[in-house]
């Protein structure tokens, strides 16, 4: 969770990140929060990937949607020129973290913003609430990556590659960005998990009742639980979520 990483270092391969740990339950409401995390690659030769799979970032501050302004020649930060100020809003960055580089525009609203990539092995994301009640949260998936040769690495089928301990993980996090690592196909041929069975790599049309639940929780659904999400018929949290499926599943068998 990243509130709960606040001014740390992070290395890995992959991690699943929320905003904070009541995710998809309650929104993250604390105002005057400016909370940053670094992500670190797990090689120094490669970079880090950022895919959101659900997104929700605003505060209901009076010109928080006011027109852009062109940024100033002289301006060492993003906040006064852009649609997001000054409301909540969620910032990458490339490192070094002791000189760190805004990596794209501010992010905020309600609309899931496109992947975002480092050049390096470092990216680091800020997170900022002020204004008259912030309302944020967020899911997302770090992948650490490199293109050209992969040697002992995974390639996607987009030609990305991912470290191995990436595919088929326990998370069901599509790192690759087209699926092909959580593929029931060869390379992959990922086994026992619901979610490859009944969807494709990405919902169609980003249906966003599927983006926003964790893949880790999609999962553990049956068929019929994901045609209500598909469906937009889905009003429940994540216990109710498993409990709805445990219940499906027992009546398939007749108990």
């Amino acid at each position: 969770d990243l509130v709960e990483l606040c001014g740390q270092t992070w290395q890995g391969d992959g991690l699943p990140l929320r905003s904070h740990a009541a995710s998809r339950r309650f929104y993250f409401v604390a105002p005057d929060t400016d909370c940053k995390l670094w992500v670190r690659a797990a090689a120094s030769r490669d970079r880090i990937r950022f895919q959101f799979r659900f997104f929700l970032v605003y505060s209901l501050t009076p010109g928080s949607t006011a027109p852009r302004a062109p940024p100033a020649s002289n301006a060492t930060s993003p906040e006064p020129t852009y649609l997001c100020f000054p409301g909540s809003y969620l910032q990458f960055y490339e490192g070094p973290s002791g000189a760190p580089r805004p990596l794209g525009d501010p992010l905020c609203g309600l609309t899931i913003p496109a992947w975002v990539a480092s050049s390096g092995p470092l990216l680091g994301l800020r997170l900022v609430t002020r204004g008259l009640q912030p309302c944020l949260d967020f899911v997302g998936e770090v992948t650490s990556f490199r293109v050209g040769s992969c040697g002992a690495y995974f390639q996607c089928q987009n030609g990305m590659c991912i470290p191995p301990s990436l595919v088929c993980d326990p998370w069901a996090m599509d790192n690759c960005g087209d699926g092909s690592d959580q593929a029931s196909w060869p390379p992959a041929s990922c086994r026992g998990q619901a979610w490859h069975r009944l969807c494709p790599a990405e919902p169609p049309g980003g249906s966003p009742a599927l983006t926003s639940l964790p893949w880790a929780s999609v999962g553990k659904l049956e068929a019929g639980t994901l045609e209500r999400i598909r469906a937009g018929q889905w009003g429940m949290d994540l216990d109710q979520v498993e409990d709805q499926s445990n219940l499906e599943q027992d009546d398939a068998r007749g108990t």
